[in-house]
Formats: structure tokens, sequence, C-alpha cells
């Protein structure tokens, strides 16, 4: 299948290079792939050109385009990413790139709108809380980021950009249903006071499902709301307010293979009953001004707090006998204060960015025996501080006009206070610094098509659970993961219609952290490797006929101790994505997307694996002026498969992904 895609993509690039070179160049047809602004990867505005690293970009088209139920669906065909979701309808999901797996946590930083999302207890992200709907595009930058962004960006940054109110006064509304009783209801007004200087933005949504596992069922309900205040050509005011609310069933964990056969549909035994309700609101300040005092400057700075509340029932065994009542509360207070400055040092300009990130997390947990959701002993109760300090400077020196260098600094320091309020002989504070460089070179040899290379160094520290709550499985002696990254790569514009690129990394790790099951806890690996190549090709072949084809190559081995030399868990060697899309000029569209998955170990011994599959996707839409609609089908064939796994003793375990499932919807915009 892999030769296959290679060969395709092969094919492809002949014809569109043949076909298109007799074709006048139009930039102002909608198919024109043209180079983008970006943010995440200088934190503020840069041409793709001028990056030495690698990006991908999700625009709103493509989200509007695609089958994605979920900020995982989005990403999953970006090559270097790898993504599931047990749900099967975009209630759960977890995103990994460039080999790294995780176990109960991520290694890259999750943002909306340059704001830290990672849950201060697990580094994990609620996806399910960050509708499709309002998002404008989607920014993924691959490698590690800590000379910019600081600790948990180790695999790379995700900036989820959300939309900004719109020019002129609009309302929509929209509907979908599909598989598993999976309903979607969504409505947002935006606009502009009639001078201009006050910009509005408000959406609301909901969603429910009875979910492709049983006992799974979900309800959602969003508010979104966004001010934007335009004091005067120099200076803006933004507030957000964001407001969620969930109810879930069981989740849906592992089964044995005997129980797959049996019903790969099922909750794990003695979840039936369980459930959560959580609650979660955020609310940000910004203030941007610009400058022109010695060279032209500006500042932003961000204030942020996050609110998270959950209370649940978690069945840990096989009966009711064993369900546990966890009650968690976690608030999180940051500052992202940042000055840009354009100077001209010795004839050479300069791009300079200084910042300080400031952030504390306070996460507040009980849990009470409660057999058969009653009540009993309180077994756990504490309480973890976790304060982050991170200035950093970075300059864009260019030294003459197809030339770049980048380096950049950034110190981090970590504390964690862990208070164990039933037995004080718990309790143990944790001190971690690090210091992160990064420098980068990009050479643009011709219009929107260049070279690049980087040296990275990045750090990332153990979660609150995996060094103090985890129970069993904690560990407070676990060391920060350190890694050394060398990248480089190649973005290169054939013509207005036709773009590749290539990337190749190598990245060497010291304390990768990893679920021992032997040990029955949170372990370091000496040490670590993930090396591998990414490529992907964007083209047009005729008018209304756009796609793209893209492939990975991961390897991510162990390299010392009992392990050596063998493959981390969960981590596919290799990955490959084929899209089509045609769109007519009265307004029907289609598209159809094929993902193939190699095979991956499951165990650190590397004697078991789950097998490789392939997915094939498709939707077709039609659009009329004011009103349009779609039908989606995921999982066409109906491949049964499964989406990860892992080895307890000699039981294994897999995750059953979901079958074949329908969605239609409507949009109405006024």
């Amino acid at each position: 299948m892999l030769r296959k895609l290679i060969l395709i993509s092969i094919l492809i690039a002949m014809v569109a290079k043949g076909v298109l070179a007799e074709e006048k160049q139009d930039t102002a047809d909608d198919n024109v792939i043209l180079e983008p602004i970006i943010v995440t990867a200088s934190r503020t505005e840069r041409r793709l050109s001028e990056v030495s690293s690698s990006v991908s970009i999700i625009p709103e088209k493509e989200i509007r385009d695609t089958n994605a139920r979920s900020v995982p669906d989005l990403l999953r065909d970006i090559e270097g990413v790898y993504t599931d979701d047990s749900s099967g309808v975009g209630t759960t999901g977890r995103v990994n790139m460039r080999g790294f797996w995780g176990g109960m946590s991520t290694h890259q930083l999750v943002l909306v709108d340059g704001i830290p999302q990672n849950k201060g207890k697990d580094k994990l992200v609620d996806w399910d809380l960050i509708p499709l709907d309002n998002i404008e595009s989607v920014e993924v930058l691959k490698g590690p980021a800590s000379s910019l962004y600081g600790d948990n960006a180790m695999s790379g940054v995700i900036n989820i950009i959300t939309k900004k109110p719109g020019p002129v006064p609009q309302a929509r509304i929209s509907s979908s249903y599909g598989s598993f009783n999976t309903q979607n209801y969504e409505g947002s007004i935006s606009g502009r006071s009639v001078k201009g200087g006050i910009a509005y933005n408000l959406i609301a949504s909901r969603k429910s499902t009875d979910g492709f596992r049983r006992h799974c069922d979900y309800e959602g309900s969003h508010l979104n709301g966004k001010l934007d205040f335009l004091i005067d050509e120099t200076q803006r005011l933004g507030l957000s307010m964001d407001y969620h609310d969930r109810k879930r069933g069981a989740l849906p964990w592992a089964l044995t293979e005997v129980q797959i056969a049996q019903d790969r549909r099922q909750a794990r035994p003695g979840t039936e009953n369980d459930k959560e309700d959580a609650i979660k609101a955020d609310i940000n300040i910004d203030y941007n001004k610009k400058m022109d005092t010695i060279a032209p400057s500006s500042i932003a700075n961000t204030f942020y707090y996050r609110y998270d509340d959950s209370k649940a029932f978690y069945t840990s065994g096989s009966t009711a006998a064993s369900t546990k009542e966890q009650l968690g509360n976690e608030d999180t207070y940051g500052l992202l204060l940042r000055y840009n400055i354009n100077p001209e040092v010795f004839r050479l300009g300069h791009f300079l960015t200084a910042g300080i990130d400031l952030e504390r997390n306070s996460f507040d947990y009980k849990e009470y025996a409660a057999p058969y959701q009653l009540r009993g002993a309180l077994s756990s109760d504490y309480n973890v501080i976790r304060d982050k300090v991170g200035p950093y400077l970075q300059d864009e020196i260019k030294l003459f006009e197809p030339l770049r260098f980048i380096i950049g600094y950034r110190y981090d320091s970590v504390t964690l206070d862990f208070n164990d309020t039933r037995n004080n002989a718990n309790s143990k504070n944790k001190d971690m610094s690090q210091f992160t460089p990064h420098y980068g070179i990009v050479y643009t040899y011709q219009k929107d098509s260049n070279v690049y290379a980087n040296y990275g160094q990045a750090f990332r520290t153990p979660t609150i659970g995996q060094m103090f709550t985890y129970t069993t499985g904690a560990n407070p002696d676990l060391n920060p993961e350190e890694a050394k990254n060398y990248e480089a790569g190649m973005r290169h514009r054939f013509n207005d219609h036709l773009k590749a690129n290539i990337s190749l990394y190598w990245m060497g790790l010291d304390n990768e952290i990893w679920y021992d099951y032997a040990a029955k806890k949170y372990n370091n690996y000496s040490k670590t490797s993930h090396k591998g190549v990414e490529t992907s090709l964007d083209f047009k072949i005729i008018e209304g006929l756009t796609g793209f084809v893209n492939y990975a190559y991961t390897r991510a081995k162990n390299e010392n101790g009992t392990d050596a030399g063998k493959y981390l868990t969960n981590i596919p060697t290799h990955k490959g994505s084929l899209s089509l899309k045609g769109e007519t000029k009265f307004g029907l569209g289609a598209s159809l997307v094929v993902t193939r998955m190699g095979s991956s170990y499951i165990d650190s011994a590397n004697n078991d694996k789950f097998s490789s599959y392939t997915t094939v996707d498709t939707k077709i839409a039609y659009e009329h002026k004011w009103w349009s609609v779609f039908l989606a089908v995921d999982n066409l064939l109906n491949k049964k498969y499964n989406s990860y796994g892992y080895k307890n003793g000699a039981v294994k375990y897999f995750n059953p992904a979901q079958a074949r499932a329908f969605t239609s919807g409507i949009k109405l915009t006024f």
C-alpha cells in the first residue's frame, strides 16, 4: 500500500506539472496554493518561507471540507502526527507527534490563540471542549520548541486559532445527525459596530451521542464570547470568555482480545455505571500596542484564567464494588508578556522577540471509596501547586535578503509543592529548571521555496500524576525528560498549483518517561532516539480537482538497558495518506481520504504487535448561496481495527476503533 501511495504521488506530480506548465497562473483562483502567514514558530506573524522549522497549517476551508468531529480528527492526516479517538465520535482523543506515545500524557504543547491548554495534573487536553465551528485555522509546529514555549513543547506545538469577529453582521446556524445517535447543534453571530471600534463574536453549541462503545454516552454544551476594542490605530484590547459543561458515561478503556471478539462495542466490564460531570471556564484579556520609536516595535500582553471542576465515579476493577468517587478542582492563572522590535544593527536586519511566561496551577483532589456509588471512606486528599517562570529571547537576523539566521534562548524554572493532607510524610517539594537554546538557518532560493536546518534542545517535566498521585504508579523521583534535536528540510513550490515539503530529523532523549507494567509504576528510560522522514505533496490537477499525498517514516527506539535496540510501543513506523477533493462551479463538492497506518509493537520486548490497517473516509457537500448540506462517511469500508494496545503480563489489551459511521447536516448563513 505504501509503495502504491509513493507511486501515486510521483505520477500526480508528473501529470500536474505537465498540465500546469501550460496553464496561465491566476492568483485570484480559490484553489491557488498561497503561502500562509503563521504565528506559532516565532510567537508573532511570519511568512512560512521565513521559518526554519517544519510547520503544517489547516485553514478554515479545509476544516469545513473534512469529516472531522474533533481536533484530533483534523490532525490525523498530517504527516508525523498520530491520533486516536476511542469514543469513535469525537468525545475523547489523543494526539502524538514524532514517535511519542506518552501513556497518560502528551509531549506537545497545545495552545488556543497562544494560550496553553494542557492541564496541570496530566498535561492532557480536553479535545471535546474545543468545538470545530469556532476554529479559523490550526498550526502544527513539529519538533522541539522549548526555546520559545518551555516545558512540554517536546515534540512540537499545536496552536488552535479561533475565529475573529467579522467585518459585517452575520448569523449562522447548523445541525447534524449521525451514527450512534450523535447530534450537533450550533449557532453564532458576529459583526462590528457602526464606527468599527467594537467587534463581537458569540457562538453556542451542543453535542450529544450514545457513543460507539456502549455506556459511553456524552452530552456537552459550549458558549464562547469574544469582544475586540480598537482603542486607536495603534492599540487593541481583546476580551474572550469561554464556558463548557459536559456529562459522560463510562470511559472507553481497552479490552482483551476475548472481549473484543465477544463485542467490540462493549465498555470495559464493571464500568457500566461510571459517569463524570465536568465544568470548564476561561477568561482571557489581551492588550496589543504598536510603536515606532527607535525602530518599529510592538508589545503583546495576555492574562488568562482557567477553571476546571469535575466529579466522577470510576470503577477500577471488574465489578461495581471497586468504584471510587473522584473530585478534582484545578485553577490556572497565567501572564504572557512579549516585546517585538525590528532594528537594524551593523546594516543587518533584526527581528527581535523577548518575553516571559508566568503560570500558577493549583490542583485539589479528593478520592473516596464508593462501592456501588455510595460514598465511603476518604482514601486521598491532597493539593499540588505548580509554578512556572520562563523568560525567553529570540532574534531573527537577515544576513542578506534570502538568508536568515535564527537564534533563541529560554530558561525555565518549574516548582511543585505537593501537600498530602492525610499523610504529611508523603508531602514533598520538587524544583526543576532547564536552559534550552535553538539555532536555525533558512535560505530562500526562489519565491516561497527554501531550505532550512535547525538544532534545538527541549525538556519536559513529569506530570503531577506520574510523580505523586497515581497511587502505586507514582514515582516522586522521576527526572525531567531532556532532548537534543537536529533537523533539515525543504519547501519547494513548482508553481502556484504544486508544492512539496520534506523534513528529516534526529532526536536523542535522556530520561524519557514510560509506564513499566512489570513494576506497576512510571520510570525513566536511560536513552531513547526518535528519527524520521516526513514528506508531503499538495497539488491541483485540473480546475476544481485538488489533493495531497504524504508519508512519514518514524523510528523510535530504546538505546540502553535490557530493551536496547527495541522499538518503543504504539508508534507506527510507516504512515501515509492520499486525499482527493473535487469542487464544481455550481456548488457540489466531494472528497476522499485514504490513510494507511503501519503496525507497531505493544510491549517493550517487541514480542507482540497490533496489525496495520487502512481507512477510507469520504464526504459529499452542496452549497448554494446562504445554505449548504453534507453527507460524510467515516471508515467507509467498515474496517475492524484497533487504534492502540498494551500488554500486562501475558494478557494483551487493545482499544477497538469505530465501525463505519454516517453523518449528515445542514448549515444556514444570514
